[in-house]
């Protein structure tokens, strides 16, 4: 494990960041408590990112809640998976519970579902998922602008932008500090969506990422020792422990630990060891030494281990851990010598930890990873012993069957520290630290008064200005000692045994007479009835009415007006938010859209009507595929941003020109991915496009503000998650003219939505994607590097990713970042005739795979099934077809 990032030096002020833990049951809630964490997030049925998690339930979440914030501890509950139409009622049922109940934030992807919860709970906080993949400044802003309290970045920005996202932004920052990565941005993977059915978007993810391929280059396979192992897209679990200070530094307000399904005991140990890296960073005193962090992530290790990144945030660009994809533990040592017998197996071995019997081990063996139990420890003299001490020489004893694998050599791994897991297990839960205030004086009624010491949390629940405080008043009346007086000391005793409460003494003040008496049961039952009094006090202050929200009631927020919170809270918007909600879609339009883009609406208006002529997209990559597309009869064509410097050139300037004046609409595709420093490049060219008369496509917050900014005409990406018409219709009053809906929906939900769009009224076009290979995922780790630096991989090589089943995934080289596409290509061509009945107003195609002579020939076989003639595209040779989703979802 690498030490690189630590950093030791002398403590600075800092406000420390809340601990944020996984929680997936009731029994890793409790985990999360006893690990001293400061909040916790959780989901409830399967509307959450973690389906495989046991989760909560609607009756059981009430309870849950009063446990947490009996301990002091936030709640946040997750729903953060794009909601289909049909759905909404439901999460709004959900949302409603959780309000009831008291949680302190819900953790939100779907845009539409969020404009919903801002307008009937505006007392509630929202924070943005990192499902939505917000990466930049001007995301950030953008759902800051929606009411968005807190944001939870991309995991793939570093430390420094981070800082500059904190310093330049109204939302707090919640950044991921530890757990198991996402190998694509999250929020943009598709992989296990069309490979199983299961969509990770959605919570369902059946991990590829995890899984074994091979790379073929230009049809010849790359020997695996070239990129590090059999399981190049599987990532490394993060761990920032020793380089957390430079986290910390960048002013985030939430550390957020990955495991929603991890054991009880890796929940309390990852949030103990934050929780004191944090308190000794920006507490009194020296910040926590080299070795400490070290034991605290060993520790870690112990209990999940797949290798260790610092991660993107730590500067650590290579996250990916070829070498084996699940849990083996932390390094004990390697294979000496061997000894078989017919009872069992000794391995000799010089000990890289402690170890005892029935701890378990991971054997790294030439075929594959093998797991086995310590059944003995023997020393070099042949004595049994119960347990070892690193740094020694012995021999362990396992299972003979696990033992015929073994040879000399073979690394061993520790993957049960039955010594931690007990010391775990028998940690105390945290107790929420209260005042305590006692009145004694003689004639009058023995009084106790408790409130709680630390006002953060309720600060943070915003349910009061002032701690809870309570005062109860016994009917004893303290009397004059006639024989052994109650002292100070004792009654300061009764009042710091707190131990069947969830709370601790920090501080007991007594103002008492001399000489009196009072029964030790008077004590102990004041005491008692106090702490009741103040439990009572937390959670009823959390406790809300339930509003049963019905979804019909609030259809007005799907048309193109402002109504009710959203016009009243206009002073909180940020200023080009407000003047996007302020705007109906067709008074954006009209100030910015050319003559073609107005053309190109008007050919769609009657939305679901028989007289509406469904219209072409095609998505290209280069210049030259741009006019033959336009040839060939596209109606709107794709082209990324890269080529208008190239298509402004005199050479193609004029032919430009005519395409303008034939109506073809030409929008310039801006990058998925664009951090803060890229939107700084970009913006004087889109400022070009836009004076050109131009729009660009939109797949991120931060491009969608910026085209606010600039008042650049723009389209939704699918990479939006579209899976409803409140999120498309939210989209349209940022500006957009036209969404692209997802690609996980299928054609009954897509005319779902379409109708209630019609109902809306709104008048932005509605766009699916029909004939191409799927983007599965895009990530920020440079995969071809090792290759390329090998010189394997040229620009010109066909790079493709094969799995144990011989599917074939094309790879693409994107600067650093890296793009991998479906095996299977998606062709709709044979339904064409019946999309129309779906409500859709585009149909679109991407080519930017296909040469020229193949483009001219999937638009005219488009072209013709969309005037009613039946065709058929000659199957390219080698490549599997599918319908993807549209017959099936997910």
């Amino acid at each position: 494990m690498s030490t690189e990032n630590y950093t030791c030096t002398p403590n600075y002020t800092c406000t420390p960041p809340e601990v944020l833990a996984p929680v997936g049951d009731e029994e890793t809630l409790l985990a999360a408590i006893r690990g001293g964490t400061d909040a916790v997030y959780l989901g409830v049925g399967e509307f959450n990112a973690r389906q495989g998690a046991k989760n909560f339930t609607l009756e059981n979440l009430d309870e849950a809640v009063k446990l947490a914030h009996s301990h002091g501890v936030l709640v946040y509950l997750a729903l953060n998976i794009p909601i289909k139409q049909k759905e909404l009622q439901h999460a709004l049922d959900i949302a409603d519970c959780a309000y009831a109940a008291g949680v302190d934030a819900l953790i939100l992807q779907d845009l539409g579902l969020l404009r919903l919860l801002n307008e009937i709970y505006p007392d509630l906080d929202i924070h943005a998922s990192t499902q939505m993949t917000i990466h930049n400044k001007r995301g950030v802003n953008f759902v800051a602008g929606m009411g968005v309290k807190r944001v939870i970045v991309s995991r793939e920005l570093t430390a420094a932008e981070v800082k500059d996202i904190v310093d330049h932004s109204k939302a707090e920052i919640e950044v991921f500090v530890h757990g198991a990565l996402c190998y694509s941005y999250s929020g943009k993977c598709l992989f296990s969506s069309f490979l199983h059915g299961r969509s990770a978007n959605r919570g369902a993810c059946a991990q590829p990422c995890r899984r074994r391929y091979r790379f073929v280059v230009n049809g010849r396979e790359v020997d695996e020792r070239h990129i590090g192992g059999s399981y190049p897209i599987s990532c490394a679990e993060l761990s920032t422990i020793t380089g957390l200070e430079d986290i910390v530094k960048t002013g985030v307000v939430s550390l957020k630990i990955e495991g929603r399904m991890k054991k009880p005991e890796y929940v309390t140990a990852s949030a103990a060891a934050y929780k004191a890296a944090v308190q000794g960073i920006c507490g009194p005193g020296d910040n926590p030494t080299k070795e400490e962090l070290e034991a605290r992530e060993t520790e870690l290790a112990k209990l999940f281990y797949r290798g260790f990144t610092r991660g993107f945030i730590l500067g650590e660009k290579g996250v990916s851990h070829p070498k084996y994809s699940s849990n083996y533990g932390v390094f004990l040592g390697k294979v000496l010598d061997i000894s078989r017998s017919k009872g069992n197996t000794k391995l000799t071995v010089r000990l890289n930890q402690d170890i005892q019997v029935k701890d378990g081990i991971s054997i790294f063996t030439r075929e594959r990873m093998l797991g086995s139990a310590v059944i003995g420890i023997v020393t070099i003299s042949g004595e049994h012993i119960k347990s070892a001490k690193k740094g020694e020489k012995l021999g362990l004893e396992i299972s003979s069957k696990t033992g015929r694998a073994v040879q000399r050599g073979d690394e061993l791994y520790l993957t049960t520290d039955t010594r931690l897991l007990d010391t775990l297990q028998r940690t105390k839960l945290k107790t929420l630290p209260v005042s305590l205030k006692v009145r004694a004086m003689k004639g009058e009624r023995f009084t106790v008064m408790i409130g709680e010491e630390n006002e953060k949390p309720r600060e943070i629940r915003k349910t009061t200005d002032e701690a809870p405080f309570v005062e109860f008043t016994d009917d004893y009346v303290v009397q004059e000692a006639e024989k052994s007086p109650t002292t100070v000391e004792k009654i300061r005793k009764a009042m710091e045994s707190l131990g069947d409460t969830s709370f601790e003494a920090a501080s007991v003040e007594i103002d008492a007479d001399e000489n009196i008496f009072i029964p030790v049961g008077v004590l102990k039952n004041a005491r008692r009835t106090a702490a009741d009094l103040l439990l009572e006090k937390i959670l009823s202050v959390d406790k809300k009415e339930q509003k049963h929200p019905s979804l019909e009631d609030y259809s007005y927020l799907c048309d193109s007006e402002i109504h009710s919170s959203e016009a009243s809270d206009q002073d909180e918007l940020t200023p080009a938010v407000n003047e996007t909600f302020n705007k109906t879609l067709s008074e954006t339009l009209s100030e910015t859209l050319s003559e073609t883009l107005s053309e190109t609406l008007s050919r769609t208006q009657g939305r679901n009507s028989a007289s509406k002529r469904l219209l072409l997209s095609v998505e290209v990559n280069e210049s030259s595929s741009l006019f033959e597309a336009a040839f060939a009869g596209a109606d709107i064509i794709y082209v990324p941003v890269s080529k208008f410097e190239e298509l402004s050139a005199p050479e193609n300037a004029e032919k430009l020109e005519d395409l303008k004046a034939e109506r073809v609409e030409i929008v310039f595709r801006v990058p998925l991915i664009n951090h803060d420093y890229e939107l700084d490049k970009l913006k004087p060219l889109l400022e070009k496009i836009k004076d050109a008369g131009f729009g660009i496509a939109c797949s991120e917050f931060g491009t969608l503000q910026l085209a606010k900014e600039l008042s650049i005409p723009f389209t939704a990406g699918k990479e939006f998650n579209i899976f409803n018409a409140f999120t498309a219709s939210t989209l349209y009053k940022a500006g957009a003219y036209r969404s692209t809906l997802s690609s996980e929906l299928n054609l009954s939900e897509i005319k779902n939505i379409c109708e209630v769009l019609q109902t809306c009224k709104v008048s932005g076009q509605t766009e699916i994607f029909v004939y191409g290979r799927e983007l599965m995922l895009i990530t920020e780790n440079d995969l071809l590097k090792p290759l390329v630096d090998r010189r394997i991989v040229r620009t010109s090589s066909k790079v493709l990713l094969v799995d144990q089943e011989g599917s074939e995934f094309p790879v693409k080289r994107l600067g650093t970042r890296t793009l991998i596409y479906n095996s299977k290509l998606l062709d709709m061509l044979k339904y064409v005739k019946n999309l129309k009945d779906y409500g859709v107003d585009v149909l679109r195609l991407d080519l930017s795979f296909n040469t020229q002579a193949e483009i001219k020939e999937i638009i005219k076989a488009y072209k013709e099934a969309l005037a009613g003639k039946e065709n058929r595209l000659k199957p390219a040779r080698g490549v599997e077809y599918t319908t993807g989703h549209y017959f099936k979802g997910v």
